[in-house]
């Protein structure tokens, strides 16, 4: 042994790898315990300053989550008609409509809160047990972050984050999820997260799940479909119903389960709903209603607010659809088509206006929108025909070159290499303006368009509202230039309020999503033509009904306008069919342009009248006389007739009396030798306005004096009932006389 100090032990090692420093004489002091000790505070530390900068990192790019007191998820558009009847969603990528929690079925979120987050009204956001189970499992499957989140969380997810798994991304997650709960209350997370979700077959939201499922709102989910619908947020494609019916109906049954579970229904609820019959709603895609009307809004939409906003900024557009006259334009121009089809007519076209608003009631492009969505009655470009003589017409009675007793000779003329001539290769000579026009001859409307020339007919175009280019040549007399009907049936609206312009409109009115008004721009009135020669045409119009080639339209009791249209080789058949109240334009024809035979403008006439006939069964409107001429114009232009029943026969008696009846060339009720058989027909109409116009003073009229005193203002004249007092009815034949007196006057010049 060694020796020792007194009182001293010998040392030795505590183990063999104890560090011993040679001849000291202290015990080591880096024993491995030390090592171990400060090696798991040092690994610590850095953990936690690498999970500081992560966290620092990530929660550094979060996005303010005060962005969702202004965010709106993607929205479809929806379409109304003027009842406020939904007919048509606009959808982009994702079809949705927000709807608020009051209108989402309470039993809709008891199924979801049970299956997703039954903890949702405890938690401040992140479930802390949720998620530590869900680690656990993870980290056992040794599989990436899933599971355990919370609706909250799922919300902030699907609206600020990327889908990739990591835990950076859980991290953000988490502290997102607290910020939204701090500033939301649990309701309007829960209605949020409702509206944001996917439920498959392209139903983003709840609301549209709903409809695409059971073809119901969100408010009246039973207690069955609620739990089908929930549970297929666990995928939402896996479990279709449509694709995977058994697979879905395990799950709607697992939802059932949790919701006895958590207390949210009774095992009696739960029995019932599970033998509850589920009716799926047709998964083939229908075309929206009336989809022709609605390719037309979506048009003018677009044009108006761009295509994003419209497919994906929730708008709520109310329009001027009359849903009972667009149901009976289809039919009648689907029937008229169908009876044609023999003839070569493959397609056809309708656009009814409101003569007071310029509103669109009814228009067709087509008669099957899934095998063309070319709409005719907006995109189409057609020669008119025989409806542009009107234009023609009118254009020569505003310049004062002729009146509707103006003589013509219906006759062989030729310009330059053109020689127009008549559709039944016939001349029938000496007649006037009038006949002319009612029977739709066109030598004598192309030397009426000549002595005007074509450039001031084009501005008379112009000014009743069509738009489309019109070769400014000799054949556009006779309407060979295209037009498409919304334009046509625009501009003889223009005939029908006595010369006032006022643009046609679909819309009514727009909301953004939130309910809020957005400005459009509504049509101003405008007088582009005189009423008087307005009027003037009207009158020849009505013959075209009563005694000319529309002679299919007429309906008895009401005053009726109109014109048939035909082109070379029968391509296209038009009639344009005018009341005191709407205006509606047929036109059928072969989309190819090929010929067609056997058929006439008359035959659209059939067609519009029959459109025409449900219109006044279906709509409470009293029949109504068109406006009149002022007295002097009038008495002048053979437009007697015009002024007022009474006033007529007092004026006629007078006049005949004195034998001045025969002699004048400037009214209707004489004629030239050469035209005895228009005399004729000209009297016989006479007499049939004047016992039609007594018909219907004791109806609907306009309360215009004689002096017509409202002819010039751009406001449009109503249309009440009057019942006249005997004192005005004498003050009325007063101011007969003193026409007479002017007609009188006129006769000895």
């Amino acid at each position: 042994m060694t020796d020792q100090p007194p009182g001293e032990q010998p040392y030795y090692p505590e183990s063999p790898i104890d560090f011993y420093l040679g001849d000291s004489d202290e015990k080591p002091i880096y024993t491995l315990g030390f090592f171990l000790k400060w090696g798991v505070i040092f690994f610590l530390l850095i953990i936690s300053v690498i999970l500081g900068m992560v966290i620092t990192k990530a929660v550094s790019q979060l996005p303010n989550i005060k962005v969702l007191e202004t965010y709106r998820p993607i929205q479809s558009t929806q379409l109304f008609d003027r009842s406020g009847n939904l007919i048509a969603n606009i959808h982009g990528d994702e079809d949705r409509v927000v709807v608020p929690l009051r209108d989402i079925s309470p039993n809709l979120q008891d199924a979801v809160m049970a299956t997703e987050d039954n903890r949702f009204y405890e938690h401040n956001g992140v479930d802390v047990r949720g998620t530590f189970r869900a680690f656990i499992a993870d980290m056992s499957a040794d599989e990436s972050v899933q599971g355990g989140s919370t609706l909250t969380q799922q919300l902030v997810k699907n609206l600020f984050l990327t889908p990739e798994k990591s835990y950076t991304r859980k991290i953000a997650e988490a502290v997102l999820a607290l910020r939204v709960e701090k500033h939301y209350s649990k309701d309007k997370i829960l209605e949020m997260y409702l509206n944001q979700v996917y439920f498959g077959n392209q139903s983003y939201g709840i609301e549209k799940a709903a409809r695409r499922y059971f073809k119901e709102s969100a408010k009246q989910l039973t207690i069955a479909q609620s739990a089908l619908i929930a549970g297929l947020l666990k995928a939402p494609e896996g479990l279709s119903p449509y694709n995977y019916p058994e697979a879905a109906r395990k799950r709607q049954l697992e939802v059932l389960d949790k919701m006895v579970h958590y207390g949210y229904i009774t095992d009696k609820q739960r029995d019932h709903a599970a033998h509850e019959q589920i009716v799926l709603n047709s998964r083939i895609a229908r075309p929206s209603k009336h989809p022709y009307f609605v390719s037309y809004v979506i048009q003018e939409l677009e044009k108006r607010y761009g295509e994003d906003i419209v497919r994906r900024g929730g708008l709520r557009v109310y329009t001027t659809l009359d849903e009972k006259a667009q149901d009976s334009a289809e039919k009648a121009i689907y029937d008229g088509v169908t009876s044609l089809k023999p003839f070569g007519v493959k397609q056809g076209a309708l656009v009814s206006i409101d003569v007071q608003t310029g509103n669109i009631l009814a228009l067709v492009g087509g008669i099957d929108f899934e095998k063309n969505q070319f709409n005719a009655a907006t995109m189409a470009r057609r020669a008119i025909g025989s409806t542009f003589k009107p234009f023609v017409y009118l254009t020569a009675f505003r310049l004062g070159l002729i009146t509707t007793m103006t003589p013509i000779s219906d006759r062989p003329v030729r310009y330059g290499n053109w020689s127009p001539h008549n559709w039944d290769g016939k001349f029938l000579g000496p007649m006037t303006v009038r006949t002319a026009l009612m029977l739709s001859r066109n030598t004598p409307t192309v030397q009426v368009g000549m002595k005007e020339g074509i450039d001031e007919v084009i501005k008379t175009c112009r000014l009743a509202g069509l738009t489309s280019p019109i070769t400014p040549d000799s054949s556009s007399f006779l309407g060979s230039s295209g037009v498409s009907p919304l334009e046509l049936v625009t501009a003889y609206t223009t005939f029908a309020r006595g010369g006032i312009y006022l643009q046609p409109t679909a819309i009514r009115r727009v909301e953004d999503s939130r309910g809020n008004i957005i400005k459009i721009d509504t049509p101003t009135p405008r007088r582009v033509f005189k009423q008087d020669y307005v009027a003037e045409l009207l009158d020849i119009l009505r013959d075209v009904v009563l005694k000319g080639t529309g002679r299919n339209a007429i309906i008895p009791g009401r005053q009726i306008c109109g014109k048939t249209g035909t082109t070379d080789q029968l391509r296209d058949i038009w009639f344009m069919g005018i009341t005191p109240d709407m205006v509606t334009g047929i036109w059928m024809g072969d989309p190819a342009n090929k010929p067609m035979h056997g058929v006439y403008g008359s035959n659209a006439a059939a067609v519009w009248h029959q459109y025409a006939i449900q219109f006044y069964k279906d709509h409470n409107v009293p029949p109504q006389r068109f406006f009149i001429a002022s007295d002097d114009f009038a008495a002048t232009h053979g437009l007697i007739h015009l002024i007022d029943p009474q006033g007529v026969a007092e004026a006629k008696k007078k006049l005949g009396a004195e034998g001045k009846l025969a002699n004048s060339d400037a009214n209707e009720f004489t004629a030239s030798k050469s035209d005895s058989h228009d005399q004729k027909s000209d009297k016989s109409h006479s007499h049939k306005d004047t016992e039609a116009a007594k018909s219907a003073s004791g109806s609907s009229t306009r309360p215009e004096t004689a002096t017509s005193s409202h002819k010039d203002s751009n406001a449009l004249p109503p249309n009440p009932a009057i019942i006249e007092t005997p004192s005005q009815r004498q003050a009325k034949f007063r101011n007969w006389e003193k026409t007479l007196q002017k007609v009188q006057e006129h006769l000895n010049e």
